[in-house]
């Protein structure tokens, strides 16, 4: 008959297997208790909690919280990490931790990473892997620069949609010159053309009245003629 307590424990540790992104579990045979409480204080700064749990417990609560994989972490002593956020900064914060101490019986044994069993070499390789925090700085750093070179790209299309409408304006302007001497030229031209009219007419004018003083001298030279013969 289970006792009360041990019926908590196992509601307790339902509720961690329910709600962990990672748990790696690690043997720590004869390890000081100095030792482990020092484990759980470094890795609580991490938002990792680390439990010592007996095998029997850890059975009963995979299978009532219908996750009978967490079996697989019941190894002799067990120590089990536990994180509920950023499973990448978890596993980094142990591994560096336990890779700190330089004599220590702390051995990674396995772990459960989604819905997975993993051993401790892939444990390890997950370490390596930058955290979200490392993605999001990239990410950020990345998208920062394609804004600079957008924003670059766009200065310098409106340097040369500038540049276009200053030779546009100059090509115009340069066109108006070249109309407006072509106008001072047609008027120069047709100032010529009345000129030659209005010396043609002066001729035509002259000769009509040389004309009419010749007419006038024959017509005189006739009266005098016939005032002789009377």
């Amino acid at each position: 008959m289970p006792t009360e307590r041990k019926i908590q424990q196992v509601a307790d540790l339902v509720d961690r297997i329910n709600r962990a992104e990672v748990a790696i579990a690690a043997s720590f045979s004869s390890e000081s208790v100095s030792n482990q409480t020092a484990l759980r204080q470094a890795m609580s700064n991490s938002s990792v909690e680390v439990k010592v749990i007996k095998n029997t417990l850890l059975r009963r609560a995979a299978a009532e919280a219908g996750k009978p994989i967490y079996s697989e972490l019941a190894d002799g002593p067990t120590a089990i990490a536990f994180a509920y956020d950023e499973p990448i900064t978890a596993i980094k914060a142990l591994v560096a931790y336990l890779d700190s101490l330089q004599d220590t019986n702390f051995a990674i044994r396995n772990g459960i990473y989604e819905d997975q069993v993993i051993d401790a070499a892939y444990i390890q390789t997950l370490a390596t892997l930058p955290s979200k925090e490392e993605l999001l700085a990239r990410l950020a750093g990345n998208v920062i620069a394609k804004i600079s070179e957008f924003a670059s790209l766009l200065i310098a299309t409106q340097r040369d949609f500038v540049g276009l409408i200053e030779a546009r304006a100059n090509q115009l302007e340069l066109s108006g010159d070249v109309v407006a001497e072509d106008v001072v030229a047609e008027d120069v031209v047709a100032e010529d053309v009345v000129a030659e009219d209005v010396v043609a007419e002066d001729v035509v004018a002259e000769d009509v009245v040389a004309e009419d003083v010749v007419a006038e001298d024959v017509v005189a030279e006739d009266v005098v003629a016939e005032d002789k013969s009377e």
